[in-house]
């Protein structure tokens, strides 16, 4: 990949689900580019194709036109490159923490020793080291959540993609699930595309936040933000809410409400 390449580069997508009168457009002609090492965060009203976008760049879909690359190439199937974390935890309740965060390295072939290696790094790095014997329905939400980002980080893809994995925490537990986000994307140097319906919580963590349409979505504005990172040169890891902070967020409510009644 060069320089002028982008890690993801979607031109003129469309994804249209069914036949005939039964067909539904999802996503309109959507032309996007991720850049390494970007924190970008999408939002826009339910229904309005995030999640399909969120599933062509994962390859679990192919676009009904349009082109989706990676690294240059044709994203024609899912990679371990490009990891997931949706907003349930999908782990393997048969298997120890351990053993879920090993499981993609383990099945690529990873001898045992490096595996261990691996292991213990990312459950350190989430805070969970001590519990790595334990079964996982003995963690609470938010610690299942934490096992989960830690299998994507474990196999050490190129780029990870969130589906609102913190929908489903309460108040604390998102805020503090935001800050370990945050640092594991400024530690490791992945790079992360996350959907949520939250826009304090995209404000807060996003390099960049995308505004899409209601359906068929279409990217309807895009803003270049630095408040993560003032967030990581703090203590307490908090974003200032600042006057320009509070216009933004006007400004993304604004589009997606002016969107949702229009006629």
């Amino acid at each position: 990949m060069t320089k002028e390449t982008p890690l993801i580069a979607l031109n003129h997508v469309s994804m249209d689900y069914g036949e005939g009168s039964e067909s539904a457009l999802a996503l309109k002609d959507i032309d996007l580019t991720i850049e390494k090492n970007e924190f970008l965060c999408i939002l826009g009203p339910s229904g309005c194709g995030k999640s399909t976008l969120l599933k062509i760049i994962a390859g679990y879909q192919k676009p009904t036109t349009g082109e989706a690359t990676f690294q240059g190439k044709t994203i024609t199937a899912p990679d371990w490159h490009r990891g997931v974390v949706f907003q349930s935890p999908t782990l393997y309740p048969w298997l120890s923490v351990k053993d879920n965060v090993g499981f993609g390295p383990r099945v690529r072939g990873i001898k045992k020793a490096k595996i261990n290696q691996i292991t213990d790094q990312f459950l350190d790095q989430i805070g969970l080291l001590k519990d790595k014997d334990k079964a996982v329905f003995d963690l609470s939400g938010g610690m299942r959540q934490r096992v989960a980002l830690a299998r994507v980080l474990a196999n050490e893809p190129e780029m990870i993609l969130m589906d609102e994995p913190l929908g489903a925490l309460d108040a604390l537990t998102r805020l503090n699930m935001q800050t370990l986000i945050r640092n594991l994307w400024h530690k490791n140097k992945n790079t992360v595309m996350m959907i949520t319906h939250d826009v304090e919580e995209a404000l807060s963590l996003g390099t960049r936040v995308i505004v899409m349409s209601k359906q068929p979505g279409t990217i309807i504005k895009s803003f270049d933000l630095n408040y993560t990172y003032q967030a990581l040169e703090t203590d307490n890891h908090r974003v200032k809410v600042d006057e320009q902070y509070l216009e933004i967020k006007n400004d993304i409510l604004d589009l997606i409400n002016a969107d949702l009644n229009e006629v």
